[in-house]
Protein backbone atom coordinates (compact mmCIF):
# COMPACT_ATOMS: atom_id res chain seq x y z
CA UNK A 1 0.00 0.00 0.00
CA UNK A 2 1.27 3.46 -0.94
CA UNK A 3 0.33 6.30 1.38
CA UNK A 4 -0.02 9.70 -0.31
CA UNK A 5 -0.55 13.13 1.24
CA UNK A 6 -1.89 16.19 -0.56
CA UNK A 7 -1.18 19.54 1.10
CA UNK A 8 -2.47 22.80 -0.39
CA UNK A 9 -4.48 25.69 1.05
CA UNK A 10 -6.67 25.77 -2.06
CA UNK A 11 -9.49 23.22 -1.70
CA UNK A 12 -9.96 22.93 -5.47
CA UNK A 13 -6.32 21.88 -5.95
CA UNK A 14 -6.61 19.27 -3.20
CA UNK A 15 -9.80 17.91 -4.71
CA UNK A 16 -8.25 17.78 -8.18
CA UNK A 17 -5.17 15.89 -6.97
CA UNK A 18 -7.24 13.51 -4.87
CA UNK A 19 -9.45 12.66 -7.86
CA UNK A 20 -6.44 12.03 -10.11
CA UNK A 21 -4.88 9.74 -7.49
CA UNK A 22 -8.10 7.78 -6.92
CA UNK A 23 -8.70 7.43 -10.66
CA UNK A 24 -5.15 6.10 -11.07
CA UNK A 25 -5.76 3.62 -8.26
CA UNK A 26 -8.87 2.27 -9.97
CA UNK A 27 -7.31 2.05 -13.43
CA UNK A 28 -3.98 0.58 -12.32
CA UNK A 29 -5.34 -1.73 -9.61
CA UNK A 30 -2.89 -0.06 -7.24
CA UNK A 31 -3.67 0.07 -3.52
CA UNK A 32 -3.35 3.71 -2.41
CA UNK A 33 -4.53 5.86 0.46
CA UNK A 34 -4.90 9.64 0.25
CA UNK A 35 -4.93 12.13 3.13
CA UNK A 36 -5.64 15.79 2.46
CA UNK A 37 -4.23 18.71 4.45
CA UNK A 38 -4.95 22.41 4.00
CA UNK A 39 -1.95 23.80 5.88
CA UNK A 40 1.67 22.94 6.57
CA UNK A 41 0.96 22.98 10.30
CA UNK A 42 -1.74 20.36 9.93
CA UNK A 43 0.55 18.06 7.95
CA UNK A 44 3.51 18.49 10.32
CA UNK A 45 1.35 17.79 13.39
CA UNK A 46 -0.06 14.68 11.75
CA UNK A 47 3.45 13.39 11.03
CA UNK A 48 4.60 14.26 14.56
CA UNK A 49 1.85 11.97 15.87
CA UNK A 50 3.64 8.99 14.34
CA UNK A 51 2.13 8.95 10.86
CA UNK A 52 4.18 8.76 7.67
CA UNK A 53 3.76 8.95 3.91
CA UNK A 54 5.44 7.47 0.88
CA UNK A 55 4.65 10.44 -1.37
CA UNK A 56 3.61 14.02 -0.61
CA UNK A 57 2.22 16.55 -3.10
CA UNK A 58 3.15 19.78 -1.33
CA UNK A 59 2.30 23.38 -2.17
CA UNK A 60 5.23 25.76 -1.76
CA UNK A 61 3.30 28.90 -0.78
CA UNK A 62 1.10 27.63 2.03
CA UNK A 63 0.25 29.36 5.34
CA UNK A 64 2.51 29.97 8.32
CA UNK A 65 4.60 26.87 7.74
CA UNK A 66 5.32 26.85 4.02
CA UNK A 67 6.26 23.91 1.83
CA UNK A 68 9.97 24.58 2.17
CA UNK A 69 9.75 24.42 5.97
CA UNK A 70 7.68 21.24 5.84
CA UNK A 71 10.31 19.71 3.55
CA UNK A 72 13.14 20.65 5.90
CA UNK A 73 11.17 19.23 8.85
CA UNK A 74 10.91 15.89 7.05
CA UNK A 75 14.54 15.81 5.87
CA UNK A 76 16.43 17.59 8.66
CA UNK A 77 14.45 16.88 11.83
CA UNK A 78 13.05 13.44 11.03
CA UNK A 79 16.09 12.41 8.97
CA UNK A 80 13.62 10.96 6.48
CA UNK A 81 15.19 10.81 3.03
CA UNK A 82 12.83 8.12 1.74
CA UNK A 83 9.51 9.98 1.53
CA UNK A 84 9.09 11.42 -1.95
CA UNK A 85 8.10 15.09 -2.14
CA UNK A 86 6.56 16.67 -5.24
CA UNK A 87 6.30 20.45 -4.93
CA UNK A 88 3.44 22.24 -6.64
CA UNK A 89 3.44 25.98 -7.30
CA UNK A 90 2.15 28.74 -9.53
CA UNK A 91 5.72 30.03 -9.78
CA UNK A 92 8.10 28.93 -12.50
CA UNK A 93 11.31 29.87 -10.64
CA UNK A 94 12.31 28.04 -7.48
CA UNK A 95 14.58 29.09 -4.65
CA UNK A 96 17.81 27.17 -4.10
CA UNK A 97 16.65 26.03 -0.66
CA UNK A 98 13.99 23.88 -2.32
CA UNK A 99 16.68 21.74 -3.92
CA UNK A 100 18.20 21.08 -0.49
CA UNK A 101 15.00 19.18 0.34
CA UNK A 102 15.74 16.80 -2.57
CA UNK A 103 12.27 16.90 -4.15
CA UNK A 104 11.19 14.27 -6.62
CA UNK A 105 9.73 16.85 -8.98
CA UNK A 106 8.14 20.29 -9.37
CA UNK A 107 4.66 20.63 -10.88
CA UNK A 108 3.40 24.02 -12.06
CA UNK A 109 -0.18 25.15 -11.66
CA UNK A 110 -2.54 24.58 -13.36
CA UNK A 111 -1.75 20.91 -12.87
CA UNK A 112 -1.19 18.52 -15.74
CA UNK A 113 -3.01 15.25 -14.97
CA UNK A 114 -0.54 13.16 -16.96
CA UNK A 115 2.44 14.63 -15.08
CA UNK A 116 0.79 13.91 -11.73
CA UNK A 117 0.29 10.27 -12.72
CA UNK A 118 3.86 10.03 -13.99
CA UNK A 119 5.12 11.25 -10.61
CA UNK A 120 3.03 8.64 -8.79
CA UNK A 121 4.45 5.91 -11.03
CA UNK A 122 7.99 7.21 -10.55
CA UNK A 123 7.60 7.29 -6.76
CA UNK A 124 6.34 3.70 -6.77
CA UNK A 125 9.29 2.54 -8.87
CA UNK A 126 11.78 4.29 -6.60
CA UNK A 127 10.17 2.91 -3.45
CA UNK A 128 10.43 -0.58 -4.87
CA UNK A 129 14.06 -0.03 -5.79
CA UNK A 130 14.83 1.25 -2.31
CA UNK A 131 13.26 -1.92 -0.96
CA UNK A 132 10.93 -0.04 1.32
CA UNK A 133 7.90 -2.06 0.32
CA UNK A 134 6.98 -5.68 -0.35
CA UNK A 135 4.66 -6.29 -3.30
CA UNK A 136 2.11 -9.08 -3.55
CA UNK A 137 -1.24 -9.73 -5.17
CA UNK A 138 -4.46 -11.14 -3.72
CA UNK A 139 -7.00 -11.78 -6.45
CA UNK A 140 -6.89 -8.73 -8.70
CA UNK A 141 -5.69 -6.40 -5.94
CA UNK A 142 -2.03 -5.38 -5.82
CA UNK A 143 -0.60 -4.48 -2.41
CA UNK A 144 2.64 -2.74 -1.49
CA UNK A 145 3.27 -3.17 2.23
CA UNK A 146 5.97 -1.20 4.07
CA UNK A 147 8.80 -3.56 5.04
CA UNK A 148 8.78 -2.22 8.60
CA UNK A 149 5.17 -3.40 9.08
CA UNK A 150 5.94 -7.02 8.16
CA UNK A 151 6.51 -9.35 11.12
CA UNK A 152 6.97 -12.66 9.32
CA UNK A 153 5.93 -14.92 6.42
CA UNK A 154 4.79 -18.52 6.73
CA UNK A 155 4.40 -21.08 3.95
CA UNK A 156 0.87 -22.50 3.96
CA UNK A 157 0.62 -25.05 1.17
CA UNK A 158 0.43 -23.21 -2.15
CA UNK A 159 -0.11 -19.93 -0.33
CA UNK A 160 2.01 -17.61 1.78
CA UNK A 161 0.65 -16.18 5.01
CA UNK A 162 1.94 -12.67 5.74
CA UNK A 163 1.63 -11.42 9.30
CA UNK A 164 1.93 -7.64 9.58
CA UNK A 165 1.60 -5.25 12.50
CA UNK A 166 -1.97 -4.45 11.40
CA UNK A 167 -3.45 -7.47 9.65
CA UNK A 168 -2.94 -10.87 8.02
CA UNK A 169 -2.78 -11.57 4.29
CA UNK A 170 -2.75 -14.71 2.14
CA UNK A 171 -1.36 -14.77 -1.38
CA UNK A 172 -0.19 -17.43 -3.82
CA UNK A 173 3.55 -17.91 -4.07
CA UNK A 174 6.56 -19.78 -2.75
CA UNK A 175 8.72 -19.06 0.23
CA UNK A 176 11.75 -18.95 -2.11
CA UNK A 177 10.17 -16.21 -4.28
CA UNK A 178 9.46 -14.19 -1.12
CA UNK A 179 13.05 -14.64 0.03
CA UNK A 180 14.33 -13.43 -3.33
CA UNK A 181 12.25 -10.22 -3.18
CA UNK A 182 13.58 -9.56 0.33
CA UNK A 183 17.22 -10.31 -0.49
CA UNK A 184 18.36 -6.75 0.29
CA UNK A 185 16.34 -6.40 3.51
CA UNK A 186 16.97 -7.55 7.08
CA UNK A 187 15.10 -10.86 7.04
CA UNK A 188 16.07 -14.26 8.45
CA UNK A 189 14.89 -17.70 7.33
CA UNK A 190 15.07 -19.79 10.54
CA UNK A 191 13.04 -22.65 9.08
CA UNK A 192 12.14 -23.79 5.55
CA UNK A 193 8.57 -22.58 6.15
CA UNK A 194 9.27 -19.18 7.73
CA UNK A 195 10.91 -15.84 6.91
CA UNK A 196 11.02 -13.31 9.74
CA UNK A 197 11.77 -9.59 9.89
CA UNK A 198 14.87 -9.19 12.04
CA UNK A 199 13.77 -5.71 13.15
CA UNK A 200 10.57 -7.16 14.63
CA UNK A 201 12.30 -9.88 16.68
CA UNK A 202 12.07 -9.65 20.48
CA UNK A 203 14.46 -12.47 21.33
CA UNK A 204 16.39 -15.36 19.76
CA UNK A 205 17.00 -18.61 21.62
CA UNK A 206 18.72 -21.79 20.52
CA UNK A 207 15.65 -23.29 18.87
CA UNK A 208 13.08 -20.49 18.63
CA UNK A 209 12.51 -16.82 17.85
CA UNK A 210 9.98 -14.65 19.63
CA UNK A 211 8.40 -11.95 17.47
CA UNK A 212 7.04 -8.56 18.56
CA UNK A 213 3.43 -9.81 18.37
CA UNK A 214 4.23 -12.71 20.72
CA UNK A 215 4.34 -15.43 18.04
CA UNK A 216 7.05 -18.08 18.40
CA UNK A 217 8.92 -19.15 15.26
CA UNK A 218 10.96 -22.41 15.29
CA UNK A 219 14.64 -22.54 14.34
CA UNK A 220 15.49 -25.78 12.56
CA UNK A 221 18.80 -27.53 13.17
CA UNK A 222 19.79 -26.95 9.55
CA UNK A 223 19.17 -23.20 9.83
CA UNK A 224 20.73 -22.58 13.27
CA UNK A 225 24.17 -21.52 11.95
CA UNK A 226 22.63 -19.31 9.26
CA UNK A 227 20.52 -17.56 11.90
CA UNK A 228 23.58 -16.94 14.08
CA UNK A 229 25.61 -15.66 11.13
CA UNK A 230 22.88 -13.21 10.13
CA UNK A 231 22.39 -12.11 13.73
CA UNK A 232 26.11 -11.35 13.91
CA UNK A 233 25.90 -9.37 10.66
CA UNK A 234 22.84 -7.35 11.71
CA UNK A 235 23.77 -6.75 15.37
CA UNK A 236 27.47 -7.48 16.06
CA UNK A 237 27.22 -5.62 19.36
CA UNK A 238 25.14 -8.53 20.70
CA UNK A 239 28.31 -10.63 20.39
CA UNK A 240 30.61 -8.04 21.93
CA UNK A 241 31.98 -6.77 18.62
CA UNK A 242 31.69 -3.35 17.01
CA UNK A 243 32.13 -2.74 13.28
Amino acid sequence: MIRIAVCDDVAEICSELENVILDFQEQAGQKLTVDVFYSGEELVNYIKNGNSFDLIFLDIEIGKINGVEVGHFIRDELKDYITKIVYISSKSVYDRQLFDVQPLHFLPKPLDRKKVINDIKLAIRLLEKENKTFSFKTGTQLYRLPIKEIIYFESAGRQIKLISSNEMFYFYGTIDSVKEQLSKSRFIMPHCSYIVNYDNIVSIKKDEIKMCNGDIIPISRLKAKEVMDLQFRYAPEDFGFHV
